[in-house]
């Protein structure tokens, strides 16, 4: 019953559609009585010779017009109770994944994404099916239940309906046990199913790197030992529910030959007449549901809160820091000034930055260089807030950017990242992402001033062309360009381009270089731009080098030549390579 505590929110929100699913369902029980009575003591009429061929037919189509009226309240209460649970679905769903897109960096560390699909598709499945069929047979169970003990007491004999329901309290307890175990082997049978989405997607997203270097049996193998752990778990828990059904069916037989034995005993004894032992056979019939609900209750429970525990984990996880920031100006073109005094990652020792003081004025060019590994990437993400600085601030104008809201800072910042990313969609639609209500002049302008729009003019269907996972059908040079032309279109006051030329040619390089000139001082905007080309940074009007995680060197292109240094031995070798 826990799972139901914990969704007790979404039941007092449907709370008409399952109020209504139980009248339904209550009324419908009493109906389903009805013709075992009717049926018992047609039999007693017959046999005392009481009863007429019209008085028979009679009793048959009240039996018939029961259960034309049984099934049509059948149908509404499920639509009332399946639609409520299919309900659920979604609104679980829409948690998850505002759950997702407001973790850090830190969360996505720790879970892989394989887990996260899993968890969002076949967990939330097990608890919607628990608050649909769980629901069904908690209430149909118990009513259905009660009313056929309370029919048996009262119709026929009460010593005899005890006598017949000694094996249930033994089933009882046995189930009870066995839903325990299923509660441990389910939650591994989860976890392992995690395991599998996991690998899947390891392969899939890998597969052309699995081929090249020809792979696919070590791979297949890989495979083949998670998917045998998975169906391995998977068949203890079918154990558990095969281990299950016996019992119940014991049980059944075990009441069935009692009331037979007893109802016997008192037709010998006039106590009780072939009717009405023949009504509480067809009752006892009708306990067999209950009891079989019952049984599967736990079975879907276990399993639904199993689920339920594995969704909560996320949603409730801690979520990146996202302030009601009171800042109305956060739009206005500002300094930003960056002093670290040291920075290590989640579960590292070492510091990835330290000593890093920036002071970079509105509509100004920064550059970002230094060897592989320095810190590049980690100051631009700590620029973005992807993990929160604890020693040290990054301010924009006077406000420490932790204070101000996420959503708001996010807003400012437009961002090509190291590696490009596309959507399974077409091209107008990356292009137009960080841009509501694009329209097709926009896109092409954005297109232009990355140099890719020619690029897409011979593509089959130029702008709408589908570029498939991850753009899988484009090169490297037109990805990169098109995450480029993305920031371009998206309105921000702070440019950052993370070595977003590295599959670029020069003289694309130049183009795209110039046009990042252009479009910062027309719009006023500060730019931020790592490379290992420091070909790009020539025009900058400041540029830092980066070694272990702190500023090396500092100044303009021509300073940082003028003396003999990292930079000026990296320039010189690019440039007469």
């Amino acid at each position: 019953m826990e799972l139901f505590k914990e969704l007790k929110w979404y039941f007092i929100q449907e709370w008409k559609r399952y109020t209504g699913a139980l009248i339904l369902l209550s009324i419908m029980t009493i109906l389903q009585l009805l013709p075992s009575k009717i049926i018992g003591n047609t039999i007693d009429l017959i046999l005392n010779y009481h009863s007429s061929n019209q008085d028979i037919i009679l009793k048959i189509l009240q039996v018939v017009l029961i259960s034309i009226v049984v099934y049509t309240l059948r149908y509404f209460w499920r639509i009332l109770l399946f639609g409520a649970s299919n309900q659920l679905t979604s609104q679980l769903r829409e948690k998850f994944c505002s759950a997702l897109l407001q973790q850090d960096a830190l969360f996505y560390s720790k879970y892989r994404n394989g887990d996260l699909i899993s968890r969002a598709t076949n967990d939330i499945d097990r608890i919607v099916f628990a608050a649909g069929e769980g629901i069904l047979t908690i209430i149909d169970s118990f009513v259905v239940g009660c009313s056929v003990i309370v029919m048996m007491c009262i119709q026929t004999n009460w010593k005899l309906s005890f006598f017949s329901l000694i094996p249930m309290p033994v089933m009882a307890i046995m189930i009870k046990r066995y839903g325990k175990l299923l509660y441990i082997n389910f939650q591994q049978s989860q976890k392992y199913f995690s395991f599998l989405n996991n690998q899947a997607q390891d392969s899939l997203s890998n597969i052309h790197m699995i081929r090249n270097f020809g792979l696919e049996e070590t791979e297949i193998k890989k495979f083949s030992t998670v998917a045998h752990n998975v169906g391995k778990q998977d068949f203890q828990v079918s154990k558990l529910d095969a281990q299950l059904d016996p019992i119940i069916h014991i049980s059944v037989a075990l009441s069935n030959l009692f009331a037979i034995l007893g109802g016997s005993f008192l037709i010998t004894k006039n106590q009780l007449t072939f009717g009405q032992l023949t009504s509480f056979i067809l009752y006892l019939g009708s306990m067999i549901w209950p009891i079989l609900a019952f049984a599967w209750m736990f079975n879907i429970l276990e399993r639904g809160n199993v689920s339920w525990k594995r969704i909560k984990k996320i949603i409730s996880y801690n979520k990146q820091q996202n302030i009601q920031s009171n800042i109305f100006n956060i739009n206005l073109l500002q300094n930003l000034t960056i002093n670290i005094k040291n920075f290590s990652f989640p579960d590292r020792k070492n510091n990835s930055l330290y000593n890093i003081k920036l002071y970079i004025p509105h509509c100004t060019t920064l550059g970002i260089c230094g060897p592989t590994g320095s810190g590049k990437t980690t100051l631009i993400r700590l620029i973005q807030q992807h993990f929160i600085l604890s020693k040290g601030y990054i301010r924009y104008h006077n406000y420490n950017i932790k204070d101000i809201s996420l959503k708001n800072w996010r807003k400012i910042i437009s961002v090509v990242s190291q590696t490009p990313f596309l959507f399974s969609d077409s091209i107008f639609n990356n292009i137009a992402f960080g841009k509501n209500n694009a329209s097709i002049q926009e896109v092409k302008y954005a297109a232009k001033l990355a140099c890719v729009h020619d690029d897409i003019k011979k593509l089959p269907h130029g702008y709408y062309t589908q570029i498939g996972e991850k753009g899988i059908k484009l090169s490297g040079g037109q990805k990169q360009r098109i995450t480029i032309a993305r920031a371009f279109l998206a309105p921000s006051k702070i440019f950052i381009l993370d070595d977003p030329l590295s599959s670029v040619d020069h003289d694309t390089e130049y183009k795209i270089i110039k046009n990042i000139h252009k479009y910062t001082q027309k719009n006023k905007l500060t730019t931020i731009v790592s490379t290992h080309r420091l070909s790009i940074l020539e025009q900058f009007d400041n540029i830092i080098v980066l070694k272990n995680g702190t500023i090396l060197h500092e100044g303009s292109h021509k300073k940082l030549l003028s003396t003999k240094n990292w930079y000026s031995k990296m320039y010189n070798y690019q440039k007469f390579k």
